[in-house]
């Protein structure tokens, strides 16, 4: 069986190897007629018979106990504001590091307990962004193995990975990654992003989330999109267990969200949450919410107020190798380099 598969999958690749010109562009398709079109579309079904005759077991997700409450993990200082937060294990160490985005500077920071440790740092180069956007505006997401971070006063991205020298970040394209093959550019002097596909559409951010499972295993692809309104709209797609694609499920929208936002299953009982800051001015009080997609923003599982400073930054990852994900939220005063960890617990 695996034999057939693998030859299947080799003739699949040989087949669009040969649909493809010497340049690199796309061909017309083959005559409907052709015997490589016949030869192609014969090993595609045969492909998605087997998978479909053996599909993959799927795997509930095992709830969590939550407390529903937010515990101070530590501060630290990073040299500069907080304009952006991802997490990913890059070191290999199976715990994923914090990296903040500060205007300057890619920050990785390691929780150790109720400790924080500055890892590694790698600066943005070259030529600077003109024009300048109002405020200072920064993305960070995880793509293949990186963290793609981007700070508006820059022209180019920067990609930041690990060796075993340490840190290590190159120059990347112009723009800011929103999700992974999503790359949009802000409007002239403005704080917010304009889609080049869809140059109508304005928005703050937008998240993108998959390896979420509903109850019964099922994969799930999460999207949100804040608009310019503060208006979060998130799209909630339902995919075959083999990959043989996805098809929406259920949408919600939550108004007054701020830039800071998070898509994740912190309970893991198949329902994901948005966890998101309130669209106040830097500065002002804040509030932390928590909310299970679909669920009323009043219903609320957890609420937390910050009188002291705004909440800069949220996100998620396995921070302490056990497996499963915790969400961080930076809380820092509007133009303080200082930052507070919050954790969900």
């Amino acid at each position: 069986m695996k034999s057939r598969t693998a030859t299947a999958l080799v003739l699949v690749a040989i087949a669009a190897s040969a649909q493809a010109s010497d340049d690199g562009t796309p061909a017309p398709p083959p005559p409907l007629a052709g015997p490589l079109h016949r030869l192609l579309t014969d090993v595609r079904a045969r492909i998605d018979a087997s998978i479909l005759a053996r599909p993959p077991k799927l795997v509930p997700p095992k709830k969590l106990a939550i407390k529903w409450k937010l515990g101070k993990v530590g501060s630290i200082d990073l040299g500069g504001s907080l304009v952006a937060l991802t997490a990913a294990d890059l070191d290999g160490d199976r715990k994923a590091e914090l990296y903040a985005v500060t205007p300057r500077d890619v920050v990785a920071i390691a929780i150790h307990g109720r400790r924080l440790e500055e890892i590694g740092r790698a600066s943005f180069t070259g030529e600077p962004a003109i024009p300048a956007s109002r405020d200072v505006v920064g993305t960070a997401i995880v793509d293949d193995g990186a963290v793609i971070a981007s700070s508006s006063g820059w022209a180019r991205s920067l990609r930041v990975t690990w060796t075993k020298k340490g840190l290590v970040a190159t120059a990347g394209a112009g723009g800011f990654a929103l999700c992974p093959g999503t790359v949009v550019q802000l409007l002239p002097g403005r704080n917010y992003f304009a889609d080049p596909a869809v140059p109508a559409v304005a928005r703050y951010g937008a998240r993108c989330r998959d390896g979420l499972v509903e109850p019964d295993g099922h994969p799930l692809r999460v999207r949100g999109d804040l608009s310019i309104a503060n208006k979060l709209g998130i799209v909630i797609d339902r995919c075959a267990a083999a990959g043989l694609g996805c098809s929406s499920i259920s949408a919600a929208e939550y108004s007054n969200v701020g830039i800071a936002f998070e898509i994740a299953d912190v309970d893991r009982d198949g329902r994901p949450e948005v966890i998101f800051a309130g669209a106040g001015a830097p500065g002002d009080p804040d509030t932390l919410k928590v909310v299970t997609i679909g669920d009323d923003e009043k219903k609320t599982k957890l609420k937390k107020a910050f009188t002291a400073g705004g909440i800069a930054g949220i996100t998620s990852a396995d921070l302490d190798g056990d497996g499963d994900e915790e969400v961080v939220a930076a809380v820092r005063i509007a133009g303080a380099s200082r930052i507070d960890l919050w954790r969900i617990e």
